[in-house]
């Protein structure tokens, strides 16, 4: 018996359903482990949206003609199925940057092939949600961390300054006039103890609060801010897990019955 006749044989059942009139059929082909290219090209122009869905999420690096040709499908949920498949290409990935639904542009950032052409398309977008996700990413390259820094938007760079990983961005983020801004790199743990002296005399309550929620801090800083002049600091100070004991006492003292009581509360616990 010929060894490729088993193979034929299965190629062609595959055909057929393929070419069945019930949805069923097709998709059963479309999921097969052993479908063709050119059956799932012949599918990619399936009048059912499952089938496109199906054909559009093949994990192969021969999908990439398959996805080119279902960026624009009218399905949302196949869209969707492209931008998320891994071998989706960046040339088709700036094309989704201007998809005109959200969830299909905010899964670009992330994208393992959202190479530095897809980012340069991100910060030309007018979606400023989708920037603010790019300025999340951990790694980016200067070029692109340098225009988010003049974004428009104040997320955005509230953002950066709380994700960046270039010492720069950080040093010019941190010294904001915008005291979001300042805030949000008051929570990047790459801020140097400088910096983090410095954050922790902030005139904005925002900022010393959320240096305190997200990074260590040095005895010196600890105390400055277990005598802050706004009773919110104080309470997260008192309530944050971290808090050292001898804060937790000083603490326990404050003039503020909330702020004593939940510096109390966390002595008993240790």
């Amino acid at each position: 018996m010929d060894p490729g006749s088993g193979d034929r044989a299965h190629t062609e059942m595959l055909w057929k359903l393929a070419r069945d009139k019930r949805m069923k059929s097709r998709l059963t082909a479309a999921q097969s482990p052993e479908v063709s290219r050119d059956i799932l090209e012949f599918l990619a122009a399936d009048e059912a949206p499952a089938v496109r869905r199906t054909v559009a999420a093949w994990d192969s690096p021969q999908a990439t003609d398959l996805l080119r040709t279902l960026r624009g499908d009218p399905d949302l949920k196949t869209r969707q199925a492209v931008v998320a498949n891994p071998h989706c290409s960046p040339d088709i990935l700036r094309e989704l940057v201007n998809d005109p639904h959200p969830s299909v542009r905010w899964a670009i950032p992330p994208h393992p092939h959202a190479d530095i052409s897809v980012r340069r398309a991100i910060i030309a977008s007018r979606d400023s949600t989708l920037r603010r996700l790019l300025a999340e990413s951990a790694e980016l390259e200067p070029e692109i961390a340098h225009v988010l820094m003049d974004d428009d938007s104040r997320e955005v760079k509230e953002s950066l300054a709380a994700h960046t990983t270039l010492p720069d961005v950080l040093t010019a983020l941190a010294a904001h006039t915008d005291p979001k801004i300042r805030a949000g790199a008051a929570q990047n743990p790459r801020t140097t103890p400088e910096q983090r002296h410095a954050l922790a005399r902030d005139p904005a309550a925002l900022v010393r609060a959320n240096l305190l929620k997200f990074v260590e801090l040095a005895e010196e800083d600890l105390r400055l801010l277990a005598n802050d002049r706004s009773i919110n600091v104080r309470w997260w100070l008192a309530t944050w897990p971290t808090t050292p004991v001898g804060i937790l006492e000083i603490l326990a003292q404050d003039s503020h019955p909330e702020v004593a009581d939940q510096a109390a509360a966390a002595l008993a616990r240790r």
